[in-house]
């Protein structure tokens, strides 16, 4: 949860900014409360945490007038899909929406809403494995443990990859005084980057993610950044983010010096770890959680101790796993993964070039000179002075 004490500097802090602001923001447009707080609930009911649907619920509204039946349905289908199996979550689900008054603001906050639940409730679970507490709580009606289905493994691959929106994105000259101040506020975002500009159309909801997602996978010491990024490669494997598992593959066999070793965990998932004890440990579990609801137990979380990791390492890998079960919504829900095209005469090259990746883990300079944000394709940005 967000108050947490188990948590990096800036985490707890951030994730009770971003549930506010998507659950109770103050100019909530075309998604009144009570939609927002209906998906929220039902979301986390559905990942085995009614406990944390009912703290969502305590932020309804007194009084407000139910939406419009056709539209409520569409939400419940759109959230059950959305948490359920992101990977299935085609464009036709966000139609089902615009066509019931939804506009692209809204979308996205929805959007954002069901994905930031998929991380809220696996971080709640992940800790009460940490503390020998149970992970989730029977739900009536109980859904069955859903581990999504990874598209055909020859869609997995290492090259890099383009991002095309389903809806369409903030223009880049036209942003207001807020979205211009989240993208100056972060040196990992760029209005170059179409999924930035999609996201940009709930700036406050950017901000905080963003925050969250500098802390856990750019923090210093704790789980060594090389196993974040195998945790995030399994995860988006796992929820088919064909588009994520690109980049963290990449990272991963970067900062590793093993790309043999990315390839095979691209291709087999965590079966590719099975002589590695820690790295099979840290598949187990990230695999496991990755189920909704997450189906990690006590058997999981043994392993990791046996193989060495610390509490803090823990701690770390729970909150890298809950990540990409927001980022990997995002991506495979607003848009597609697409090849890169190679620039023609006459004709923009739509793909951005990712960051160079540092080869060893020595700590940097926060994200500044690290890596850019997975799922995105920031262009390099020379950091200026009061960067986050």
């Amino acid at each position: 949860m967000g108050d947490d004490t188990r948590q990096r500097a800036g985490v707890g802090e951030h994730t009770a900014a971003a549930r506010r602001v998507l659950l109770a923001p103050s100019a909530p447009g075309a998604l009144v409360p009570g939609l927002r707080i209906t998906a929220a609930a039902r979301a986390a009911e559905l990942t085995g945490q009614p406990a944390l649907a009912d703290r969502y619920r305590a932020w309804a509204p007194h009084g407000a007038a139910d939406a419009d039946p056709s539209l409520t349905a569409a939400v419940r289908d759109f959230t059950d899909r959305v948490t359920l199996a992101p990977g299935a979550a085609g464009p036709g689900l966000l139609r089902a929406l615009t066509a019931r008054g939804l506009d692209a603001p809204a979308v996205v906050a929805l959007a954002q809403i069901c994905a930031f639940v998929a991380y809220e409730a696996r971080v709640a679970s992940g800790l009460a494995l940490l503390s020998g507490e149970p992970a989730a709580e029977p739900v009536e009606p109980s859904p069955a443990a859903v581990a999504p289905r990874p598209p055909s493994e020859a869609r997995f691959t290492l090259d890099e990859l383009s991002w095309r929106p389903r809806i369409p994105a903030v223009d880049a000259d036209a942003l207001t005084a807020e979205q211009r101040a989240v993208i100056d506020a972060h040196a990992t975002l760029s209005v170059a980057s179409p999924y930035y500009r999609t996201l940009l159309h709930d700036p406050a909801a950017l901000d905080h993610r963003t925050h969250v997602y500098n802390a856990v996978m750019y923090g210093r010491g704790g789980l060594p950044r090389a196993e974040r990024e195998l945790a995030t490669l399994l995860v988006s494997r796992a929820n088919g983010c064909v588009y994520c598992a690109s980049v963290h593959g990449r990272k991963y066999a970067q900062l590793s010096r093993d790309k043999p070793a990315a390839l095979r965990v691209l291709r087999d998932g965590g079966e590719a770890l099975a002589d590695d004890a820690r790295g099979r440990a840290i598949a187990r579990f990230a695999e496991a959680q990755t189920s909704t609801p997450p189906r990690a137990g006590a058997a999981e979380v043994a392993a990791l101790r046996a193989a060495g990791l610390t509490e803090a390492e823990l701690t770390d890998l729970v909150h890298a796993v809950a990540l990409f079960g927001w980022a990997n919504r995002l991506m495979l829900v607003l848009g597609d993964a697409q090849p890169v095209r190679l620039p023609e005469a006459g004709v923009p090259h739509d793909a951005v070039p990712h960051d160079p990746i540092p080869r060893d883990d020595t700590p940097r300079n926060d994200a500044r000179d690290d890596a850019r944000e997975s799922c995105s394709g920031t262009p390099d940005r020379s950091p200026r002075t009061g960067d986050a």
